[in-house]
């Protein structure tokens, strides 16, 4: 079943001028006009990288009226502070790190890794990074947020000047605050220096290889505590603008595979037959929850709010998959999109509450 999606965008703004240049480019059906029009497009926004303005460069990714538009502009920003300039450059990276924290009383996990060098050496030993690269990898295991605030006029002035301390300076540790269970994400970032036909002085993307489990062991060690369990999942280096989706995306899975885990646990420790229910939000958001037919009163909620990359579709796709991988049979996908809220709290179709067949 489709799963649809709930956000609602806004109407073009021809009074924008990075709109206006991206409807031009949209709506041309001519091939060679099209990618002149695309060139005009990037030029307005590296004017806006350019002269800094931050905030009308957000206004006009907040503008887009749809997401196929928003990629276009995110894939533009992306070249215009990703893409090499020069024979010698800096390539900002990130590697999101997810924690999965257990414990029984309230405890603090420190923000930074003591031993930088020992990651590099893992790295290097698994052909992430070059052997005699460049490279500086920052000790401070940073928030997301802090990792969002760095903008691409930033990031391209350390593509074109590589500055390990810049990054430093710019980044913050952020320790973890921990009660009972809860799933954290953190980044390790840094900067490696290429060279124009040199091998790739830090390999990007792809997927985690042989190194996983003994840097997982690595960064699980450095933040060890009494009473406390900790299981670190490293995911490889990416440019800094794709590692926040792919960190964001990654911490969301693993909180829904925590929360399914311990809902369905709980229901069939009772003699209850779980069922699942996907269903889209007015406000951009996927909610599932974990209730069953034995116990009307009794059930939990997962909400997946939807980013701008994020497709309704596959959310619902993971989601599904990972309940079937639970042993769920009654799985239900709700085709309309659900009311925010109902009697003034957040609304769930569950077992015994069906969907809002108005929407």
């Amino acid at each position: 079943m489709y799963l649809p999606d709930p956000r609602l965008y806004p109407r073009v703004n021809p009074q924008n001028p990075v709109i206006r240049a991206l409807m031009a480019f949209l709506t041309e059906t001519d091939a060679v006009a099209a990618a002149a029009k695309r060139t005009q497009l990037i030029g307005v926004l590296a004017e806006l990288i350019a002269t800094r303005d931050h905030y009308a460069l957000n206004g006009a990714l907040t503008q887009a009226p749809s997401q196929d538009a928003y990629k276009v502009l995110w894939q533009i920003v992306r070249e215009l502070c990703e893409s090499p300039d020069g024979a010698r450059w800096g390539v900002p990276f990130a590697i999101p790190v997810i924690l999965v924290v257990g414990t029984r009383s309230q405890v603090q996990l420190a923000g930074r890794l003591p031993d930088t060098e020992a990651v590099l050496a893992l790295l290097r030993q698994h052909g992430v990074v070059a052997e005699q690269a460049d490279v500086f990898l920052a000790p401070a295991l940073v928030h997301p947020g802090d990792v969002a605030a760095i903008n691409p006029a930033q990031l391209a002035d350390w593509r074109d000047a590589p500055q390990a301390e810049a990054i430093a300076r710019a980044v913050r540790e952020a320790p973890i605050t921990c009660k009972d269970e809860g799933v954290f994400l953190r980044y390790l970032v840094g900067i490696a220096t290429q060279a124009e036909g040199a091998e790739p002085a830090i390999r990007l993307n792809g997927s985690v290889g042989a190194w996983g489990l003994p840097l997982s062991e690595l960064i699980g060690k450095a933040l060890a505590q009494d009473g406390v369990t900790l299981f670190a999942m490293p995911r490889v280096p990416q440019t800094w603008l794709t590692a926040q989706e792919t960190g964001r995306v990654t911490q969301l899975e693993t909180r829904l595979q925590v929360a399914a885990s311990n809902a369905i646990r709980s229901m069939r420790s009772k003699r209850r037959t779980p069922v699942g229910c996907i269903a889209a939000h007015e406000g951009g958001e996927i909610r599932i929850s974990f209730s069953s037919q034995e116990d009307g009163e009794r059930w939990e909620g997962f909400v997946w709010p939807l980013a701008p990359l994020d497709a309704a579709e596959q959310v619902r796709q993971y989601a599904e998959g990972l309940l079937r991988e639970c042993q769920l049979d009654d799985i239900r996908v709700i085709e309309t999109v659900q009311p925010d809220q109902q009697d003034g709290l957040p609304f769930f179709v569950t077992a015994h509450y069906h969907p809002v067949s108005q929407h």
